[in-house]
């Protein structure tokens, strides 16, 4: 270790120091800047992250259930976990946006896949309620539910947690 350099426990203990006598600006920019700095926290814990990586898996399980010929009511079921799923990985993304903001998000390129599969999954979801809302016959339109298979491309969040593997890559 150069001299320069701090060590990590020092580091994190002038960060806390730091931040306990933070000066926030007044008005609306303080507000959105506390806004954004608590996000950041929230965002950042592993609780967070495994949290949504257990929800990626339990996606992927409910996509692997869908098959062809299944049971209307238990397609309908799948359907509704699917729209669940959509939601809550929306407000992932939309949490990541407010505590790093656009560039900082964009700038990962695990967030790529992350979230070029969630507007997917928002472009598949606003299509599905347009065509159910107009009446339109569905069973051309049936390929759209094709989209959701590339949330399985979801699962490579696991390879950001294991070290050994983000090495082979």
């Amino acid at each position: 270790m150069l001299p320069n350099q701090l060590d990590a426990g020092k580091s994190e203990k002038i960060a806390a120091i730091i931040n306990d006598n933070r000066v926030w600006p007044v008005g609306f920019r303080g507000i959105t800047k506390r806004a954004r700095y608590i996000m950041r926290l929230k965002v950042r814990t592993g609780a967070f992250d495994s949290s949504m990586t257990f929800l990626v898996l339990l996606n992927t399980v409910t996509l692997a259930l869908q098959s062809y010929n299944m049971d209307p009511e238990f397609a309908a079921s799948l359907d509704f976990y699917n729209l669940i799923f959509t939601w809550i990985f929306l407000y992932e993304f939309a949490s990541k946006h407010l505590a790093f903001g656009i560039v900082k998000y964009w700038s990962d390129i695990m967030n790529y896949i992350d979230g070029g599969v969630v507007l997917l999954s928002i472009f598949e979801m606003v299509i599905n309620e347009v065509l159910a809302g107009d009446g339109a016959d569905l069973s051309a339109f049936k390929t759209i539910r094709t989209l959701r298979t590339m949330r399985v491309f979801r699962i490579g969040r696991l390879l950001r947690a294991l070290e050994s593997m983000q090495t082979i890559i």
